[in-house]
């Protein structure tokens, strides 16, 4: 996606459709990104990874499925971490209503550990405009 000669940016933002093959797009596009900041392969993979989770969570449960709603994904380098900050277009919802997947009535459900796998891995998480935006902060390594 970025041009192999020029350095990759260090603030990216993209406006995606509520739609699940684009996935795909933002998985890439935050891989690169964070590659072309990073090259700890675990820091890499734990930022891409709560980014998918965290896109879908906004085409899914923020969005509702919607392609006219759009999801704002945006992504910044700074010396001692990089930021990432998804926003949906949905009603928000209040984190304290979430359900803890950890519970014995929840333990084998098939959904519901995304906010729970984003609390555990990034180093900071901040929810914001009554939950349609958040924030994940992971602090680079050895910095």
């Amino acid at each position: 996606m970025f041009p192999s000669d020029d350095p990759v940016p260090d603030r990216l933002r993209v406006v995606m459709a509520s739609e699940h093959f684009q996935l795909e797009r933002i998985i890439q596009l935050a891989e690169e990104f964070v590659r072309g900041h990073e090259s700890d392969e675990d820091f890499v993979y734990r930022v891409v990874l709560l980014t998918s989770e965290a896109f879908t969570n906004a085409i899914e449960h923020g969005n509702r499925l919607d392609p006219d709603k759009k999801v704002t994904v945006e992504l910044s380098a700074e010396p001692d971490r990089i930021e990432v900050w998804v926003e949906d277009q949905g009603p928000g919802f209040d984190r304290e209503d979430v359900v803890d997947p950890l519970q014995k009535e929840n333990l084998l459900e098939d959904s519901g550990r995304g906010l729970f796998l984003i609390e555990q891995l990034a180093d900071e998480v901040r929810y914001e405009q009554s939950g349609r935006r958040i924030g994940m902060i992971f602090l680079r390594p050895d910095r």
